[in-house]
């Protein structure tokens, strides 16, 4: 596996990560969007990072923030120009397939603002189903305009987002299927090995 160190520019900051490629030019592409305290580097991020390349897949990563502070200190506005900018990243290298791994808030980022990429693979999103004024949701309508084929992987142990929460998105998605990971919790602490195997197999369909 061949790994540069990259930047990526979004509303005018300018963000570290790493660009991970195959021995072999590629044009498929995975964008990497981490949770609130959990990646996008270290174990599972790792691990599904190495298996996908063996898979001829490109992935990037960067870090666009440290910790649940930098988190809180950044607009909607701020988390989507940065989407918009990691995916334009992979474009303009040459990617004609851009995917998205996206865990926790970076799953519920990616559902709600790029439904539009060739796929998306979601770990455990943070949203709920429907209409909640006291937490991020996500109402049928708006699952209904999503393009992009969509897995989504829950574990049932999850004490974040519950399992039901999954199969509802699930059951409202145009094209998605649910992998139930039984005794799995938010931080896919348990079989990371499932993980990376659900989500590689389902990029490389």
């Amino acid at each position: 596996m061949n790994e540069s160190s990259v930047t990526l520019e979004a509303h005018g900051e300018e963000f570290g990560g790493r660009l991970a490629t195959p021995a072999e030019d590629t044009d498929r592409c995975v964008l990497v969007v981490p949770g609130a305290g959990h990646g996008p580097f270290g174990d599972v991020f790792d691990r599904f990072t190495e298996a996908a390349v063996d898979q001829g897949v490109a992935v990037a990563r960067f870090e666009t923030w440290r910790d649940h502070d930098g988190l809180r200190a950044k607009t909607d506005a701020e988390f989507e120009a940065e989407l918009d900018a990691g995916v334009a990243f992979l474009r303009a290298r040459g990617c004609s397939t851009v995917a998205l791994v996206a865990k926790s808030f970076g799953g519920r980022l990616a559902l709600t603002h790029r439904p539009d990429v060739d796929r998306q693979v979601l770990w455990a999103p943070a949203i709920l189903f429907g209409e909640h004024d006291d937490a991020p949701s996500v109402t049928a309508a708006e699952l209904a305009r999503v393009t992009a084929p969509v897995r989504l992987l829950q574990g049932t142990d999850d004490e974040v987002v519950s399992v039901d929460t999954a199969r509802a998105i699930d059951d409202h998605l145009p094209t998605s299927d649910l992998v139930e990971l039984p005794g799995e919790d938010h931080s896919f602490r348990h079989d990371e090995q499932r993980v990376v195997e659900e989500t590689v197999a389902f990029l490389s369909e």
